[in-house]
């Protein structure tokens, strides 16, 4: 296989995973939100070839080579709710998410607390 068609078959297979479905994760609901996770995609990819000639023999050699790379990162978080839409940056210091981290415990607690009361309510309305 010739080194391009190596690089554009390398570059074909890239672009699979270069998809909306990989960039927007499936929305979430949350209480009366809607979250959509957001991802920050990268992608490289090289190749190379060459020949050579041996002195001492007269032999004639070639090689090439391709590879390449995707990253994927959580960037954003949307959020929709009665208030609007909003955009909640991810990994920068000091941000939106970082605040919406530290409130996950409490979140969770209230959730677990509003769960019991549902369960005693309809134990006491069966007795």
């Amino acid at each position: 296989m010739k080194i391009s068609e190596m690089i554009e078959s390398l570059a074909e297979d890239l672009k699979s995973y270069a998809s909306t479905d990989a960039i927007f994760g499936e929305p979430m609901q949350l209480k009366e939100s809607t979250i959509v996770p957001v991802c920050k995609m990268s992608v490289g990819y090289g190749g190379g070839g060459g020949e050579g000639r041996d002195d001492e023999d007269s032999s004639v050699g070639s090689g090439g080579g391709a590879g390449g790379g995707v990253k994927i990162e959580p960037a954003a978080l949307i959020v929709e709710n009665k208030g609007g839409v909003s955009v909640v940056a991810i990994g920068e210091k000091g941000s939106k998410f970082d605040s919406l981290i530290e409130l996950i415990p409490e979140a969770v607690e209230k959730i677990a607390e509003s769960a019991k009361g549902k369960k005693k309510k309809k134990k006491d309305e069966e007795e």
